[in-house]
Parts: C-alpha cells; structure tokens; sequence
C-alpha cells in the first residue's frame, strides 16, 4: 500500500489507526466513491481574498471539532491542518454526536456519504483494536502546509502530517506519514470539506539515537501531556 495514491471523500483520520493496527500502510483501510473530481493547478490559480482581522481561525470548538476560519488563503490553509488534527476527537465522539461533528466539517454535497463512510470505519477500526487494553492513543501533528490553489469561493491545500498510534496488546507505538491533499468549498461561512486525496509519505527513517518505545513506556513518558492545540 505504501507509495498508493487515493482518491477518496474526507475520511477520518483514525481510519488509518486500523490500518496501522492491521499492519498496513497509513490511512489504507478503505477506498470509498470519490464525490468530485478536483484538477490541482499552479500558484498562478491563487486569488485574493479579504484577510480577516480577527487571523485565520479556528475562532470555536465544539465537541473538539474546529470552526470559524477565515475566508482567505491563510484560513483555508489554517482549516485543512485542522481537519487532519481531528482523528482522536472523531475516534471518541458517541454516535450520535459523530454525525454531527461529521456533517460540521463536510460539505453539504459530501456529508452524507462521509457520515456513513466514517461510521462503517470505525466500526472496522474498533472491530481490529478490541483485543487491546487500555485506552487507544492516536496524536497527530501537521508538519508542513502548501496552499495550491485559491479563489474566495474554494482552495486546494496539501498537509504533511505524521500520526502516531498505540494500544497495549494490539499496536505497539508507530508513526504513520502521510500527506493529505484538501478541496475546500466555502459553504455556510466556512471552509468545508469536499475531498481530500491521501498519499502514504514521505516517511522519514528512525534515527539511531533511541529505541522505539512500548505501548507502557508511551503512556509513561506522556503522563500528563495533551495534544497540542487539540485541548479546548
């Protein structure tokens, strides 16, 4: 799967926990209908748009799921790194509170097959970390950001992040990398997800100067700790 490139709807992040915990490559589990099909193009594509005073959002959350972003290039870039920061939220929302946070962040195009595609995830994902213990861990960090394209009205934005998955028994710590490629509408006055295109990488190797940790000695070494920018 490594090296794959998908062309899919915004799918949660923690979907990429179960392809982890299955041995797979980062956010490989499932390939699911694609809602548009997007042509990326150069910076000459990108357009101006009034700079919002107040910066590039998030302005709230709730339940954990970000909102109010800026109408502007920094927004739109400030909205996909916060959308791709969302995996542990989604992953412990209930039910019915996950389709909620789902619709929030998705396009109205889109919400309806992301809802039912994250559902079905999850439940293959709880399906494959069940014979664990303990609380799953899944912390994400956004690495570096590309604004492709940009009008007022959509935005392409290309996000570099890493994930880093554990849970006693079933997935000793490991770092999936990925890059995300975003279409963003402005709908509802808010940047929302339309697609989001996944490709595996670029993943850097480990360093010699320490060992890989266990699930225990994680948890140890991050007692007290919360992700950051995730703790509103």
């Amino acid at each position: 799967m490594r090296g794959r490139t998908q062309r899919r709807p915004f799918v949660l992040v923690c979907a990429g926990c179960a392809a982890f915990a299955a041995g797979m490559a980062a956010r490989g589990l499932v390939s699911v209908t694609v809602i548009s099909n997007v042509q990326r193009a150069g910076s000459s594509n990108l357009q101006s748009a009034p700079n919002d005073p107040t910066g590039p959002g998030p302005a709230t959350y709730t339940n954990g799921i970000p909102a109010g972003f800026a109408r502007s290039q920094q927004g739109a870039t400030a909205a996909a790194a916060a959308y791709v920061l969302t995996g542990q939220v989604l992953l412990g929302l209930p039910t019915t509170t996950l389709d909620e946070a789902v619709r929030a962040i998705s396009s109205t195009a889109s919400a309806s097959v992301q809802v039912s595609t994250i559902a079905q995830q999850l439940d293959q994902l709880r399906a494959v970390l069940a014979p664990g213990t303990g609380p799953t861990r899944y912390l994400q960090a956004v690495l570096a950001t590309r604004l492709d394209t940009f009008t007022p009205d959509r935005a392409s934005v290309s996000v570099w992040s890493v994930g880093v998955l554990s849970r006693l028994g079933v997935a000793a710590p490991q770092a999936g990398w990925s890059t995300s490629v975003f279409d963003l509408v402005w709908e509802r006055d808010d940047w929302k997800v339309a697609t989001e295109t996944i490709t595996a990488g670029p993943a850097p190797a480990l360093n010699d100067g320490t060992t890989p940790a266990t699930s225990e000695d994680l948890a140890a070494a991050l007692d007290g700790f919360v992700p950051w920018g995730q703790s509103r």
